[in-house]
């Protein structure tokens, strides 16, 4: 047996009797995903996520914060996309499935009352916070570098497209945001999970699906990044889908697994995603 602590404990986990999973991967709650990914997300790694606007990104992302939660894992979610009230009412929609036209109208369905107070019992238990992310890097920095707080096993930013730092370029604030995210990912032991615009739209690029060439910060994300997964969704290019609300995941880049992908559903009123495996 190695008398190396790290090496002796790797080796106790996966060449014993019972070989273990690691015991920090943060599972997605969706299984074609995890196993995309290798396991799921791992501490220690930032995952960027993007996508077309309108492909589904901030749902998936939303997605796995929520079934992360439910699986017992801590999460936080740090929000540019929308005010955390907004932001919880999406996670209601999503767990309760009543629609979000339904929400803001006040106009619910027969059974809509219950379905709400039911999702809003399981939302209130879950260890799942919600705040509104800084926009200047610098401030996003040292909010996950705080050291008076330990951040949960995973983090997930909604979006890069908002960090900015004027006068500067957007694309060097984001290259900034993008570097800060790795390092808090690996000297704060979380997983990071952060949504990243394209910065080449979909009519500039034949075919439509990204690759990794078609992400920005100034090509920070393909090379800080521990994976890259990018969503793609038919829908918006076709308007005959094979699969309404169908998209699907891709995975660019990862350390330590190939390129793939997986199929999973958004269901369109109430924003909740599925798998379709």
């Amino acid at each position: 047996m190695s008398t190396h602590p790290v090496l002796a404990r790797l080796v106790h986990r996966l060449a014993g009797d019972r070989p273990t999973a690691a015991a920090d991967l943060v599972t997605t709650g969706y299984p074609s995903l995890d196993r995309l990914l290798g396991g799921g997300l791992r501490r220690g790694e930032l995952t960027v996520l993007g996508g077309d606007a309108g492909a589904g990104s901030t749902a998936l992302a939303l997605g796995l914060a929520l079934r992360a939660a439910v699986a017992g894992h801590g999460v936080l979610v740090l929000t540019h996309e929308h005010a955390p009230e907004r932001t919880w009412e999406r996670l209601l929609a999503a767990e309760s499935g009543v629609s979000h036209v339904a929400l803001r109208t006040g106009v619910l369905p027969a059974d809509g009352a219950a379905q709400l107070r039911a999702a809003a019992d399981v939302l209130a238990l879950l260890p799942l916070r919600i705040e509104t992310a800084p926009t200047a890097p610098a401030a996003l920095a040292a909010r996950l570098e705080d050291d008076a707080e330990v951040l949960p096993p995973l983090v997930v930013i909604d979006g890069l497209a908002a960090v900015e730092a004027p006068p500067g370029p957007a694309a060097e604030a984001q290259a900034q945001a993008v570097r800060a995210a790795k390092r808090a990912a690996v000297l704060r032991d979380a997983a990071v999970v952060l949504v990243a615009p394209l910065a080449v739209p979909a009519g500039f690029r034949p075919p439509p699906r990204p690759t990794l060439a078609d992400f920005g910060a100034l090509g920070t994300i393909a090379t800080v990044a521990d994976a890259v997964v990018a969503v793609y969704r038919d829908g918006l290019y076709d308007d005959a889908p094979d699969v309404a609300g169908a998209f699907e995941v891709h995975l660019l880049k990862h350390r330590a697994t190939r390129p793939g992908h997986a199929d999973l559903y958004i269901e369109p009123a109430a924003g909740r995603v599925e798998d379709l495996a």
